[in-house]
């Protein structure tokens, strides 16, 4: 499985009673630091892109770790996405009503840009975004056993120990034979976090977790890029997660089999 902390958080400010938490302080005042350097962006980005910028995006975040330099298959779903939001004892209904709100609407907008069934609140779900607050990540292991297939006892102390610098993480779990995709997935949704960077950080996350799952670095009009110059899902990420789900390309494809395929897509893509 591959663990993936996520560059732009989640959710609604926790407080308890009227007093801020220092968590939640924290996320808050990172927010305004990203803000007011022009970062965290709301808009799609450049609407023109040239077909072998995107091809370069597509190898250094769908075929590749460790910024580029290792070279991984190509991982998405096979089978639809059953995607269901699930929240720690902490979550007030009001809170979340307005994820599941958000997801459900994402959810959609995935869906509808990758062609792949995205069905939500599915009562039987493999992709799982659970709200919680940082003590209760803590304590999640055991529910992760249970609900989450395939995880390792490793990638659960990953998860229940990530450090407040991990805005959201997300986990996809492979089938045993790669060529049939994902099995299961996991994200995690920070409770301290202010709307916009819930927002941001469930666009970036959702994705990773449809197969987009590396960083990237470069002036690329992403929001996978370290940068945090975009909060949301971008023109050119679209074009990424289309491509990535043409019945051209399937999983455990190795590099040198689907780059070929992806500069003819992006070569015969208006725009």
């Amino acid at each position: 499985s591959s663990v993936l902390p996520c560059h732009a958080g989640s959710t609604v400010a926790r407080r308890q009673g009227d007093t801020e938490s220092p968590l939640a302080r924290y996320y808050r005042d990172l927010e305004q630091g990203f803000l007011s350097r022009g970062q965290l962006r709301q808009d799609g980005g450049p609407m023109a892109l040239d077909p072998s910028l995107l091809s370069e995006s597509f190898r250094e975040i769908a075929l590749s770790r460790e910024y580029g330099s290792k070279d991984a298959p190509l991982m998405r779903w096979e089978e639809p996405v059953r995607m269901a939001v699930r929240f720690a004892p902490s979550i007030s209904k009001a809170d979340q009503a307005t994820h599941v709100q958000t997801v459900r609407a994402y959810a959609n907008r995935l869906e509808r840009i990758s062609g792949h069934e995205v069905r939500f609140q599915d009562p039987n779900p493999n992709f799982v975004v659970m709200v919680a607050a940082e003590a209760e990540i803590r304590g999640l292991a055991p529910w992760l056993r249970a609900n989450v297939p395939g995880l390792s006892d490793r990638t659960i102390r990953t998860i229940t120990r990530m450090p407040a610098g991990h805005l959201c993480m997300v986990v996809a779990v492979p089938h045993d034979d790669i060529r049939n995709g994902y099995r299961s997935a996991i994200a995690i949704v920070r409770a301290e976090h202010t709307p916009l960077m819930r927002q941001s950080c469930i666009e970036e996350e959702l994705a990773q977790g449809m197969g987009l799952p590396n960083d990237c670095k470069g002036p690329r009009p992403s929001i996978f890029n370290d940068d945090e110059q975009y909060g949301v899902l971008t023109r050119h990420d679209e074009m990424l997660l289309r491509a990535l789900y043409s019945p051209r390309l399937h999983s455990g494809m190795r590099r040198e089999q689907a780059m070929p395929v992806v500069a003819e897509i992006f070569a015969q893509t208006p725009g």
